[in-house]
This record gives structure tokens, C-alpha cells and sequence, in this order.
């Protein structure tokens, strides 16, 4: 079965004291005041990416479609920026993925590699749930375990918004949210149903290209 899936993340609050020292160059500054305040947003903009990379960041939220039982949404999301939550929303996914090939958008470059090396960080053995390699699942020429829908309609390589090719293709769009808001939404069953909401339209647009692109680019 062939079943949609896409993630979100947060930087993760534990390692914050642990990221690398940033080295901003003061230039012609010369007030202290400024100093500090250009070194504040280096560091803001420095925990801001901490969600764009496993060592730094979280898995916070994931929602999947698959084919099989009406398009039906499975989803997962952290209650608190914990290991121990985070544990818990990445067995569902491996659970949920388990025996299905998985359709992504931009799966290669970011959702796979960041959950699979959470997992690692974690403890979680992705073998337990029957779950390929990463390096199986990336495969540049191999589609049995998962299709990256960016490569597949960009070529490797290049890269297009899936938002741009919804627009286009689909006459749809994802839903407008800033990322920098997910800490927050995490902690009130109202924020999580308004992130993982923006996440099954991402999936939601990915599967629906799937089904345009299926047995013509793929």
C-alpha cells in the first residue's frame, strides 16, 4: 500500500546550551548596546534552525494517508518537548509506515533522514517495526520503499515548493503558519489540532499529486 507522509519539527529545548558558539563579527559597531543586541538575533535565528537538524531539533508532529481505508489520516504529536513524548510519536509513525511504501515530498532531503536519526539519538530501533534502512529508503533509483515526489517531478538535485506545484497542478495550497510557532501550539489541544491540521494538508497535497503522477513520471 502506498500511504502519503510528512512532518514537522521544533528545536528541541534541552539543547539549546549545547549548541555551538556562534562568532558575530561586530564589524564598524562600536556601542555595546548594538553589539549585544546583532549577537541576540544571531542566537535567535541560530535556535530558530535548530529545528532543521536532528541533533538540535524534534519531531513534533507527523501525519500519514494512506490508500487503502477511504484515504484515511493517521497522525502524531508531542504534548511537550520531551525525549520521552518524542519516543513516543516517532514508534507511532514507524508503526503507522511499517509495510507500506512511503510517498513524500522532499522526503529525501529532510523527512526521512531527520526521523531515522531522531530514532537513533533516541534509542529506537527501527528494526523492530520492520522498518527499511534509511539508506534503503533514500535510494536514489530504488522506488520500493519510497518515493520523493520532489525528485520524481524536479529531477535530483533541483528543488520547487510543493506549494507552487499544488497551486498549478491541483488549484490548491498549503496552509499559511510560522513554524516558529509550534513550541507553543504543542502544549494546548488547540494548537495541536491547528499544527496538525497544517500537516495533513501538506499530505493531503502529496497524495494527491501522487495520484496525478502515478503510472505517467513514475
Amino acid at each position: 500500500m502506498d500511504i502519503a507522509f510528512d512532518i514537522e519539527t521544533i528545536p528541541n529545548s534541552g539543547m539549546i546550551d549545547r549548541l555551538p558558539a556562534i562568532e558575530v563579527k561586530a564589524g564598524n559597531l562600536k556601542d555595546p548596546a548594538k553589539i549585544a543586541e546583532k549577537e541576540a538575533a544571531a542566537k535567535a535565528e541560530q535556535i530558530d534552525k535548530m529545528a532543521l537538524s536532528p541533533l538540535y531539533g524534534r519531531v513534533c508532529a507527523w501525519v500519514s494517508q494512506d490508500d487503502k481505508v477511504c484515504n484515511s489520516l493517521s497522525y502524531g504529536c508531542l504534548h511537550e518537548d520531551s525525549d520521552a513524548e518524542e519516543t513516543r510519536t516517532i514508534e507511532a509513525a514507524f508503526e503507522t509506515l511499517a509495510g507500506n511504501r512511503v510517498i513524500t515530498y522532499n522526503g529525501n532531503g529532510f523527512d526521512l533522514p531527520f526521523i531515522y536519526r531522531r530514532a537513533v539519538l533516541l534509542g529506537i530501533d527501527t528494526r523492530q517495526f520492520g522498518m527499511p534502512t534509511l539508506a534503503e529508503m533514500t535510494a536514489r533509483y530504488n522506488n520500493k520503499h519510497h518515493v520523493d515526489l520532489m525528485q520524481v517531478w524536479c529531477g535530483f538535485g533541483n528543488f520547487e515548493k510543493l506549494d507552487n506545484i499544488a497551486g498549478v497542478m491541483l488549484d490548491d495550497h498549503k496552509i499559511e503558519i510560522d513554524f516558529r510557532d509550534f513550541p507553543e501550539m504543542i502544549k494546548t489541544a488547540e494548537g495541536r489540532n491547528k499544527l496538525l491540521q497544517y500537516c495533513a494538508q501538506d499530505v493531503i497535497l502529496t497524495k494527491r499529486l501522487w495520484s496525478r503522477i502515478a503510472g505517467i513520471l513514475i
